[in-house]
């Protein structure tokens, strides 16, 4: 299971500050599998929806959360989480290949000069 593995693997780095999740997930997967390995590492969730029939919103993931933030889309939640790390915390984008997807564009159109 790709969150019992990734859980780990953060629980191997070393811990200096906080960890802030961007998650956006589909819908018809174990949402809440994925968020029960996922809590035990996360201190701050942000929260986005995923386009697409099969994309969850972001209320349905802070329903299994109980506490984050929610966003109108992945940009916005990177955003978020990117203003608000300091220089030791760790943010951690995760829940999809969609998600990861979307934050790779951010950071390659800003790259090129776009926004």
């Amino acid at each position: 299971h790709a969150a019992e593995y990734l859980t780990g693997r953060m629980k191997a780095l070393p811990k200096n500050g906080r960890v802030l999740a961007v998650i956006g997930m589909l819908h018809d997967k174990d949402i809440a599998g994925t968020l029960a390995w996922l809590k035990s590492v996360v201190d701050d969730w942000y929260c986005a929806p995923l386009e697409g029939p099969r994309g969850a919103t972001a209320e349905q993931l802070l329903e299994h959360l109980g506490n984050g933030k929610s966003f109108d889309s992945v940009a916005q939640a990177w955003d978020a989480a990117m203003a608000d790390a300091k220089a030791e915390d760790t943010v951690l984008v995760c829940g999809s290949f969609h998600t990861v997807a979307h934050v790779m564009e951010v950071i390659d159109a800003r790259r090129s000069g776009g926004k």
